[in-house]
């Protein structure tokens, strides 16, 4: 049966109303004479149905031996639509024209964004880009960005790289300065190797200066591991030197959270809305949207393709939801507390340190549950600071 719509669809339909006594003759008649009908409905004394348009002349010699009255209800199909088109094929030509512009700038670079220039200047950077190509109007797919970025930063010493990649139609360069020659002197200077925050040493290694401290010892934040001022061992002499090297420290960080009493799910309310989206090629063009405010989308998989021409109509529902309370068990409420311990302690965490144990566990104050979690990472804690 859809096979039979779609087939009329592309041929062109009529739906009739036929009035009489007997209008079972006609369509008798109609289908022995090889018209395809679909659709029949019967109303007390009128029968409508719906047949192909080029049958639709065949239907009055047919007629005159029942003597019905035909009546046209609708006419719908590609040849109607085309003829409706064309007849304001202005618009649609210029609809056509502005779809097939926009979808030619989509792929092009219009705006180029430079950010991370402090000592290079930005307009130099702009003009290096520009003659390697990377300026407005220029199609991004024609260009790896890796290579441009990479040779633009080799020509220039106050660059250590580009990082450049494409936002839709916006050019995004991030530059990253290398350290200047000034700053370059100034790691000569004395400094001294603290600590950035409490924890107990598992490995120190020192490139320069004199560590203060042993693997197993207990340091707080600020204190000295690395010193730069330094004694010969024999007493003789003494002098200041740039303190480096590496320290690493088990780091203990704690978090935790109440147990929640009732947790809030998305349930359907049972209203829903129909979808539909016409698509040209791969890219959409038209979309009903969604009338309510949260609603999850069921695809029904149904797709009509108006071949040859690259059009695809696409079909589904909107399903509404709204949030809702439920009470949590005791068995729910403790694993919720401790998940959100455990969140709130990995918030902590720097991004370069390694976690090395996890431990939970749920306590009651007051006549509340919490859940407790202790994370313990290894993570270099020296921090360089210049000698006063």
């Amino acid at each position: 049966m859809r096979n039979k719509k779609k087939w009329l669809f592309y041929k062109g339909y009529v739906i009739i109303q036929i009035e009489g006594v007997y209008p079972e003759r006609l369509v008798s008649l109609l289908e022995r004479e090889g018209v395809p009908l679909c659709d029949l409905n019967r109303r007390g004394r009128t029968l409508l149905c719906t047949l192909p348009a080029r049958d639709f002349q065949r239907l009055h010699r047919l007629n005159r031996r029942c003597r019905c009255r035909v009546h046209i209800r609708e006419k719908g199909g590609s040849p109607y639509w085309l003829r409706r088109m064309w007849r304001r094929r202005v618009p649609i030509l210029g609809m056509v024209c502005t779809l097939l512009l926009a979808l030619w700038a989509s792929h092009r670079i219009w705006f180029v964004d430079v950010q991370g220039c402090e000592r290079m200047d930005e307009a130099v950077l702009r003009q290096a880009l520009r003659e390697q190509g990377l300026q407005p109007g220029r199609d991004a797919r024609a260009l790896v960005l890796s290579d441009v970025g990479d040779y633009v930063a080799a020509q220039y010493e106050e660059l250590a790289f580009l990082e450049i990649h494409v936002d839709g139609v916006i050019l995004r360069v991030r530059a990253r300065e290398a350290l200047a020659e000034g700053e370059r002197l100034d790691l000569t200077r004395p400094c001294d190797v603290i600590s950035t925050r409490e924890g107990i040493v598992t490995k120190i290694t020192a490139y320069a200066g004199r560590a203060q401290v042993r693997v197993g010892d207990k340091v707080g934040k600020g204190q000295l591991l690395i010193a730069g001022h330094v004694t010969a061992r024999d007493g003789s002499m003494t002098y200041e030197t740039h303190a480096y090297g590496e320290v690493l420290a088990a780091v203990l960080y704690r978090a935790e959270a109440e147990a929640p009493k009732t947790a809030v799910e998305w349930a359907e309310t049972g209203q829903t809305a129909p979808y539909a989206a016409l698509y040209v090629g791969p890219h959409l063009l038209l979309e009903r949207g969604c009338p309510f405010e949260e609603a999850d989308f069921v695809d029904d998989e149904r797709a009509l393709s108006l071949s040859p021409w690259p059009l695809r109509v696409c079909y589904g529902v909107w399903r509404e939801k709204v949030k809702r309370e439920r009470p949590l068990t005791l068995a729910e409420r403790k694993e919720a507390a401790l998940f959100e311990a455990e969140r709130m302690a990995l918030l902590q965490v720097p991004c370069q340190a390694k976690v090395i144990m996890i431990d939970r566990h749920i306590v009651e104050k007051n006549g509340k549950l919490y859940g407790v979690c202790n994370l313990t990472t290894e993570e270099n804690i020296g921090y360089t600071k210049e000698i006063s």
